[in-house]
């Protein structure tokens, strides 16, 4: 395989290669920007404030279109054109010209002819043509160092006029260098070449072949008024002169010898007041040799016709962008507008009280989350009308059995001690006894009382927890021995059982007490003499659990959940015989609820569970 062969195959190879890059690169590119997009118009989609901003955007952007477009077509068509003759921009131009020629006279001040000769190498020079060494033409170029224009320090290093004007010594007939010549020879014949007798014999050749600096300046600045009257546009019949401070044409027309200065001064005054006047003068100062010159420049102006437009293209389209933009966003807006006035109306329903009123939710922006609220107030209404309902009828069925439970027991006591009182007992024992009975009646009365007011200040939530760090199966353990001898009485055995290693938790000790003391004391006095009653105490890795049980004494399932409502003891012991508030329950869950935990009763193997679950400290 030949070398050239080998670089193709190498370059075809690195080409693919930088193909394959480039197409991977642009898929990247493709991924991010699909992914940006998509991103870009879910937050769009969901944002109503964004929505708004995209579409003043997009009616802005085509408003400006819209509008700029109209306007060019506007003015394609002529809407608004007009012509007019401009003689400001004409004076301008005349100003300008007119300044710029004065400017360069004056530098003409800064523009010198050479002064001085080099005395040894002009002699050299004649010496060489004498000897016929070399050609007369040597003493042209000699010459020519003297006639070069020189430029004061710090002012203008070139002067353009000066230099086309400037007459050449090459010019110079062969003549007249002949001559000069020969009167150079004669002068070192009679020994009289010194630099006075050089300066003056070359001066007068320079003086008889025009070839002074006054001369040349003098053509300068015919060369510029001629330039002037050229190159002024937009102007007819102009006159140029350069006059001296007493009025006398210095260059200019033939004819005219002198001007009027002040009369000058006075037209040139009263033309540069008027904007539109068609006759311009112009005076300006100039300075020359050191003296004071005006240039005089008298112009008609022809102007120059402009042309313009009136701004009807320009309000045409603003007009049309105003449309455009109003349209536009009238027409984004007009959806949400009119969901707007629709959540708006529901709004109007659901304060009439149709809680039933259902809110129909529109894509995912802030007003479908508005919708979305509403859907969920209207529900979090009819829940709170069900429970103020609930509340009022717990109110009266609180009232009712308050007014039973209390009724019972006051009518025994009022009774007894009406006997009493009124001395229908048959002898003291008998009093006694009714006393006895009234006693233990208002004792009833008492605790039913204070446990309801126990329950109000729970249920208010009015009441702070004192809490500590105890063990619970300590606490169950005392309250356990604690009421051994009331089970006893009952022939009953309290089973206690801890399953567990740490049951330290956070807690109000009296409350709690309360809580383990009720529900120990209902599985007592609900249960049938001979039972047995279980504790067990139980954790996991957060909770405890304590559980009493005892024989279902006819608790139906139905029935279980009831357990913790006020007053409920079950209609077999409704009559109280069993004695008790019928609050005790309700207590303990209103105290074990506080203490972030949770209480609850199941029926298994015909025994009623009651089980306490409390957080670990």
């Amino acid at each position: 395989m030949s070398k050239k062969t080998r670089e193709f195959k190498r370059q075809q190879k690195a080409k693919t290669r930088e193909q394959g890059k480039m197409k991977r690169l642009g898929a990247q590119l493709k991924q991010k920007s699909c992914a940006l997009c998509t991103t870009y118009n879910k937050k769009v989609k969901e944002s109503i404030r964004l929505q708004i901003l995209w579409m003043v955007s997009v009616a802005f952007i085509l408003a400006s279109i819209g509008g700029w477009l109209t306007c060019n077509i506007a003015k394609e068509f002529n809407v608004g054109y007009y012509t007019y003759i401009d003689y400001e921009r004409a004076n301008e131009q005349l100003q300008t010209q007119l300044i710029k020629t004065v400017r360069e006279i004056n530098d003409l001040e800064y523009v010198h002819l050479a002064k001085n000769i080099d005395i040894d190498k002009l002699y050299s020079t004649v010496k060489a043509i004498k000897a016929e060494e070399v050609s007369i033409e040597q003493l042209r170029e000699v010459l020519s160092e003297w006639n070069r224009l020189e430029y004061d320090a710090n002012n203008l290093s070139y002067h353009g006029v000066m230099e086309e004007t400037r007459q050449d010594l090459y010019d110079v007939p062969q003549e007249a260098l002949r001559m000069l010549y020969l009167q150079l020879i004669d002068l070192i014949s009679k020994g009289e070449w010194t630099k006075e007798t050089l300066n003056t014999l070359i001066n007068e050749f320079f003086v008889a072949q025009e070839l002074t600096e006054e001369k040349q300046k003098e053509k300068a600045i015919i060369k510029l008024l001629s330039n002037l009257d050229s190159h002024i546009e937009y102007a007819s019949n102009t006159k140029t002169f350069l006059i001296d401070s007493k009025g006398n044409i210095v260059y200019g027309d033939n004819f005219i010898k002198s001007i009027d200065i002040l009369e000058a001064i006075r037209k040139a005054s009263l033309s540069s007041d008027t904007e539109e006047a068609e006759v311009r003068t112009s005076l300006y100062p100039v300075i020359m040799n050191g003296e004071i010159y005006y240039l005089l420049n008298d112009t008609v102006l022809t102007g120059v016709e402009q042309y313009d437009y009136t701004n009807t293209a320009e309000l045409m389209g603003v007009l049309l962008g105003i449309i455009i933009f109003v349209y536009i966003i009238l027409r984004g807006t007009k959806s949400k507008i009119k969901y707007i006035e629709y959540l708006g109306y529901c709004l109007g329903e659901i304060s009439k009280g149709n809680l039933d009123f259902e809110v129909e939710k529109r894509g995912d922006d802030e007003l479908a989350r508005v919708a979305s609220a509403m859907t969920k107030m209207e529900y979090e209404l009819k829940e709170q009308m069900k429970e103020r309902a609930q509340s009022e009828k717990t109110k009266s069925e609180l009232i009712t059995n308050v007014a039973h439970d209390l009724r019972t027991p006051l009518t025994s006591v009022i009774g007894y001690i009406g006997l009493v009182k009124e001395n229908k007992a048959t002898n003291e024992e008998e009093s006694a006894k009714y006393l006895e009975i009234a006693y233990n009646k208002a004792e009833r009365l008492k605790i039913l009382i204070e446990d309801l007011f126990e329950y109000t200040k729970l249920s208010n939530r009015s009441v702070r927890l004192k809490q500590e760090i105890l063990s619970i199966a300590t606490l169950v353990s005392q309250l356990t021995e604690e009421l051994m001898p009331l089970a006893e009485e009952k022939s009953m055995c309290i089973l206690y059982r801890v399953a567990a290693k740490e049951t330290n938790a956070s807690i109000d000790v009296l409350k709690m007490t309360r809580v383990f003391e009720n529900l120990i004391e209902n599985a007592i006095k609900y249960s049938y003499e001979g039972e047995n009653i279980q504790v067990v105490i139980q954790e996991t890795r957060a909770y405890i659990y304590i559980t009493v049980s005892n024989k279902n004494t006819g608790i139906k399932e139905d029935d279980v959940d009831k357990l913790f409502d006020r007053f409920y003891r079950g209609d077999h012991s409704r009559n109280s015989a069993a004695g008790g508030s019928g609050l005790g329950l309700a207590i303990a869950k209103n105290i074990v609820e506080m203490h972030g935990g949770k209480i609850w009763a199941q029926l298994a193997d015909d025994r009623i569970h009651f089980n306490v679950k409390l957080h670990k400290a």
